[in-house]
């Protein structure tokens, strides 16, 4: 059994999954496996798992979808398959840094049960929501916060946790799953904690998908804040306490969340 399975979703951006499995494979030395959530790519995706897994062996495992269903589906698929004790997700554009999850996954086995999720530090460009950062070779890495409650864009939980919370939400396309999952680990009981020092590059690629995808995104959006009872937005300043990382309120009982968008 893998100590960490990390769930990798993609669809026809074979440049920059070729370039995330490498930069995995020389940054993680715990006992781990990739899972690549393939969604019907029709570029050269197919040969880079090829080449990769003549190298990597049984630490490669390759999921095809017929069509793609979207980031969301795509993670769930990854980790309802995972063996490892702990789970993370990534992008297809996300590049560990050295040791980063090997350190996160030490974090998390030391830490109290209470722990649900170590949220990994990323390269987020945007000024707002900014709840923790740190620089390093240049570089400053952060983590954010929604309406004042910490959440991991990219997390190392136990793979029981994931069970427990039900995965993603797949009422959702591929925007907003990250926060609602940590959501559901507050509403549970269980904290969501900065991993101390453990940071990813992350491109934030932009490409013809994206902007189709931006009107889904919105949806994704409203449905969050139309199923969580969350401070309104502060537009005038960022109001994340560290003393207090987690303002939720719990679960909306207003419309089902499939009528919210």
């Amino acid at each position: 059994m893998p100590d960490l399975s990390i769930i990798l979703p993609t669809c026809d951006r074979a440049p920059l999954l070729e370039r995330a499995l490498a930069a995995i494979e020389q940054t993680v030395r715990r006992p781990h496996e990739v899972i690549v959530v393939d969604g019907a790519s029709s570029d050269g995706t197919a040969n880079v798992l090829a080449r990769a897994k003549a190298w990597m062996g049984d630490r490669l495992r390759v999921i095809r979808e017929d069509r793609r269903e979207g980031f969301v589906r795509a993670a769930n698929m990854g980790f309802r398959a995972a063996r490892g004790r702990f789970v993370t997700w990534l992008n297809d554009d996300v590049r560990p840094l050295d040791g980063a999850l090997d350190s996160a996954l030490a974090q998390l086995e030391s830490s109290p049960a209470d722990v649900g999720v170590v949220a990994l530090f990323h390269r987020w460009h945007d000024q707002r929501n900014i709840a923790y950062e740190f620089s390093t070779r240049g570089a400053t890495y952060r983590l954010c916060h929604v309406r004042g409650t910490l959440y991991a864009n990219f997390g190392v939980a136990r793979r029981e946790t994931f069970a427990r919370l039900g995965f993603f939400d797949e009422r959702y396309f591929f925007c907003a799953a990250d926060p609602d999952f940590s959501l559901k680990a507050w509403h549970a009981g269980l904290r969501v904690v900065p991993a101390y020092g453990a940071a990813v590059d992350h491109d934030e690629h932009d490409d013809d998908r994206r902007s189709t995808d931006a009107v889904r995104a919105d949806a994704d959006n409203r449905k969050l804040f139309a199923k969580w009872d969350l401070p309104p937005k502060n537009a005038r300043f960022n109001d994340f306490d560290a003393a207090r990382p987690c303002t939720l309120r719990g679960p909306r009982t207003a419309a089902p969340l499939d009528e919210a968008a």
